[in-house]
């Protein structure tokens, strides 16, 4: 009877150990559940956060900006003085020029538009060329608009524009020069 009684006991203690041991299974289980339910809605939240961070920051557009110097020789040689133009690096790989080069009689060049690197040695420019010298061109500005080029040739360190020829005609040439593009183009 002693035996039975052990063997009932033992049995007893065998169904409520294992009977426990689910119940700690589910227990875990659930906690398992509820903490990966909770990771996963966390992590939600932070990449919502992050895209909201992320779409709140403005969009800077960086530029790069260089001065360099340019000349027309008719006021250069007067008075040994360069002008400057201001170079901002845009989106499309172009550089936008705009400057001027103004002696004491009110004789200047004006540059405005829009540069890039060809090749080793030229440089297109689209935009507005003017220049107003007293005793040229019938004291009248002269204006060149649209697509042209700057050529670099021999051993000179600046780019000259190749349409010289002045608005009056004839043999008169305006030398126009950008210095220092190789340090920026």
């Amino acid at each position: 009877m002693k035996k039975i009684f052990l063997g009932l006991a033992i049995c007893l203690g065998l169904a409520c150990t294992e009977a426990k041991q689910n119940k700690i299974e589910n227990a875990i289980d659930k906690t398992g559940d509820s903490l990966n339910s909770k990771l996963n809605k966390l992590n939600d939240t932070l990449n919502k956060v992050k895209e909201n961070v992320a779409n709140s920051i403005p969009k800077v557009k960086i530029e790069i900006e260089k001065t360099i110097p340019i000349s027309l020789q008719w006021i250069s040689f007067e008075t040994q003085k360069q002008g400057k133009a201001t170079l901002t690096k845009s989106d499309d790989g172009w550089f936008i020029i705009k400057g001027e080069q103004e002696n004491d009689n009110n004789e200047y060049l004006k540059i405005n538009g829009k540069i890039k690197r060809t090749d080793k040695l030229t440089i297109t420019f689209e935009g507005t060329v003017i220049t107003y010298v007293k005793s040229n061109n019938g004291g009248v500005p002269c204006e060149k608009n649209g697509k042209q080029v700057f050529a670099k040739k021999g051993d000179r360190s600046y780019y000259r524009l190749q349409n010289m020829e002045n608005c009056a005609g004839g043999r008169l040439l305006d030398y126009v020069d950008l210095y220092n593009l190789d340090q920026v183009l």
